[in-house]
């Protein structure tokens, strides 16, 4: 009896495509991977983008939370500046009249309907001097758009513009102005009208002089040089003597 015999080896094709197979298969894990890390990178990229435009953000807010804390520190130590002067009674007031012509004597008080204030004038801590002057009896609305100035007139230099005085319907009006000259080189003060940005007093409708006062305050003395600041050579100087 014949017997027949089958090749069982496997074919070329056959083994080709199991290696093929199972190549495949032990990439899909790798492509997974780089595809995550792909995408935690574009994640962490932009968390990064994110955190810092909020970092940026709150840097502006804090830069112009602090610019308005500088401002409203300044406004405070402006009032309070402010209302001190108020409170101060200065060291001298004067009244400012019309001036009379030449060959009269000055009326010890302002005539009735003429304009005239009370100038006081004191000292700041630094030496320099303010002026607070209140306007009475002064009319509303001047010919040419002219307001009321208040002028100083300094022993020399040019007059120093100290404000205009807002008339109320009572014909009365208020000026403050600091960080004037000191309290010994006042001259006079006059209560003008002008035109605005007036650099020069124009129609003087009321002035007085200043008296000669000296200065209260005294400017800080300047501080003593140190004497004891090391010089060079001296150290290698003293090292060599204490041997």
């Amino acid at each position: 009896m014949e017997t027949t015999l089958s090749d069982t080896r496997p074919t070329f094709s056959r083994l080709t495509e199991g290696k093929a197979r199972q190549s495949w298969r032990a990439a899909v894990p790798v492509v997974l991977v780089l595809i995550a890390f792909v995408a935690l990178v574009a994640y962490l990229a932009s968390s990064l983008s994110s955190y810092s435009q909020k970092a940026s953000l709150a840097e502006r807010d804090s830069q112009q939370y602090r610019d308005q804390l500088t401002a409203m520190s300044k406004q405070v130590d402006n009032l309070q500046k402010e209302v001190a002067l108020d409170r101060s009674p200065g060291r001298t007031t004067v009244v400012l009249q019309a001036p009379e012509p030449a060959g009269k004597k000055r009326a010890a008080a302002p005539q009735q309907g003429q304009a005239w204030a009370a100038v006081t004038w004191g000292e700041q801590p630094d030496g320099k001097t303010w002026m607070r002057a209140n306007g009475y009896g002064m009319g509303q609305g001047l010919d040419g758009g002219k307001s009321y100035h208040l002028w100083m007139q300094p022993q020399t230099g040019d007059p120093i513009d100290l404000g205009v005085l807002d008339v109320d319907p009572n014909g009365s009006g208020f000026a403050m102005k600091s960080d004037l000259p000191g309290i010994d080189q006042g001259k006079s003060v006059m209560l003008t009208t002008d035109l605005p940005d007036s650099k020069q007093p124009g129609d003087v409708v009321a002035q007085a002089d200043l008296p000669k006062l000296q200065p209260a305050v005294k400017p800080a003395p300047k501080a003593p040089a140190d004497n004891n600041q090391a010089r060079p050579g001296n150290d290698a100087q003293q090292m060599h003597q204490s041997r």
